[in-house]
């Protein structure tokens, strides 16, 4: 999915626009960031997840919060720290509903793949299924630094935390996933020797069939 061009001339513009309360401004935001707002909810959250009603709610807090929004140059990196809160949030909230014996099983669902190669498919579920094991913070740093492909700097400003946090947490699912890969014939393959030796190193994007 592609942005929309925006009418507003840079992010500066846009930004004065909907504290303005411009209602094209609205508009434009919509077009030019809900393409990101959902890729990046469907690769942190995945299984059993309602996208667009999660969207709708990122721009909620957004559209309420843009008065605080102070270097109007990161508006970008404002609705992604944004989406990061509502992923945490929705993923407690399945967490909860597990314990609470209110949800299936959670394997991914067929669509969130289709016309996908079937070996691709398993070992992103089997990748999934690891990241239901790990705490919220580090999933969603690895997702942010493997599947977005953040920047580790980026990806800590997303988090609200520091370089050195966001490092530690990114190892902690790395091992998570050698331990599995080493043992598991679907996943190793898409694992080059030495792809998860720190957070520097270059793991292979995942999740190609994300929005």
């Amino acid at each position: 999915m592609r942005a929309l061009p925006s009418p507003f001339a840079d992010d500066a513009a846009l930004v004065a626009a909907l504290q303005a309360k411009d209602p094209a401004a609205a508009t434009a935001a919509w077009d030019l960031f809900s393409p990101l707002v959902r890729g990046l909810l469907w690769q942190s959250l995945s299984v059993g997840s309602d996208v667009d009603d999660l969207t709708q709610d990122v721009f909620l807090h957004f559209f309420r919060r843009i008065g605080d929004l102070r270097d109007p140059h990161a508006v970008r990196s404002f609705i992604v720290g944004i989406t990061i809160r509502v992923a945490r949030g929705e993923l407690r909230r399945r967490r909860i509903k597990r314990w609470l014996h209110l949800t299936d099983d959670g394997d991914l669902p067929e669509t969130a793949a289709a016309g996908a190669d079937l070996a691709a498919r398993e070992a992103l579920r089997r990748l999934y299924a690891i990241l239901d094991k790990v705490d919220d913070d580090s999933r969603l740093a690895f997702v942010l630094r493997y599947v977005r492909g953040l920047e580790l700097t980026e990806a800590a400003t997303a988090l609200g935390c520091s370089l050195a946090t966001v490092k530690r947490r990114i190892l902690h699912v790395q091992e998570r996933i050698a331990v599995h890969a080493r043992r598991d014939p679907c996943l190793a393959p898409f694992l080059a020797e030495g792809d998860l030796e720190g957070p520097d190193a270059t793991l292979p994007r995942v999740g190609k069939g994300a929005p």
